[in-house]
């Protein structure tokens, strides 16, 4: 991946590594997978400086990965030369682990890349959701992008979720800090001189049903721990629809009811945020109906 630029005249006499930090968003880590050329010549010593109008050639070299490309369907929700945002299915793991090393997101990623590429690359994942959790996840094709989208931090991330029993209130804010204790999978409410981490999740209800006694909400995640949507409603009393981890179990629900349903992205270096929005998945929809 090839980015240019003429160097504006307030980066006159800036070092290299300094101005590509500053205009691009490069850190120091990911300089180390770039060719840089100033006027055509390669350029190594990130010390030295830029002139105004100089012209500045950055090749980013392509990355290798061990993960095995499998032929497993990829839903594209959107697409561009930075991203690709996938609707993921629930019953699939993003990542492979130890004990699943094949027929993960990741691998269907790997996949595709090469199939519309030509190429074996990374699949950098901007977020992640649990297994059977469905809806939006965020890849990244290039390090620069990666760096420019951690740099800038707002992203926003939006949910739909059936609850158990009726929330009361329209909007709130829980800020419960959350943790892990040993082995448990289960994040609990954890103080942070207990190693709990800040977690803020808003709430707002979209419908109530009494018959059923279920609530349909949106949350949106203003930070991102592991199972925060998932602990935060089962410490108010209200866990996930089908939730069998967090106290939710219900016999006619294979998973939690939990979709990511919406995101709003910067798009990169562009002063315009894109934003992506999906369907109820099929079995949330029955849900509600029952």
């Amino acid at each position: 991946m090839y980015k240019k630029a003429i160097v504006a005249p307030e980066y006159d006499k800036f070092q290299i590594g300094k101005y590509l930090k500053e205009v691009f968003g490069y850190s120091s880590r990911s300089l180390r997978n770039t060719e840089i050329y100033i006027n055509g010549k390669r350029v190594k010593n990130y010390s030295k400086k830029v002139r105004k109008l100089n012209r500045i050639l950055i090749k980013e070299k392509d990355k290798t990965t061990g993960i095995k490309p499998m032929d497993i369907p990829i839903k594209v929700a959107y697409e561009d030369d930075n991203l690709l945002v996938i609707d993921k299915e629930p019953y699939i793991i993003v990542h492979p682990t130890e004990k699943k090393v094949d027929y993960t997101l990741a691998n269907g990623v790997v996949n595709y890349f090469l199939k519309t590429t030509g190429k074996i690359m990374v699949p950098r994942f901007y977020n992640r959701l649990d297994m059977n959790t469905s809806g939006l996840i965020i890849v990244v094709k290039n390090a620069y992008a990666q760096n420019f989208l951690q740099k800038n931090n707002n992203i926003k991330k939006f949910y739909l979720a059936i609850t158990k029993g009726i929330i009361k209130g329209n909007e709130f804010l829980v800020e419960i800090p959350i943790g892990k204790v040993g082995d448990d999978l289960r994040r609990v409410e954890l103080s942070p001189e207990n190693g709990g981490k800040k977690a803020k999740t808003k709430v707002k209800v979209l419908k109530r049903n009494e018959k059923k006694n279920i609530t349909l909400i949106e949350a949106e995640l203003l930070t991102g721990r592991t199972h925060q949507i998932r602990a935060h409603l089962s410490l108010i009393g209200h866990p996930l629809f089908g939730d069998e981890l967090y106290g939710g179990g219900d016999e006619r629900a294979s998973r939690q009811m939990l979709h990511s349903y919406k995101c709003q992205i910067p798009l990169i270096n562009q002063e315009k945020i894109q934003t992506i929005e999906i369907n109820l998945p099929s079995d949330m929809k029955k849900i509600l109906k029952i």
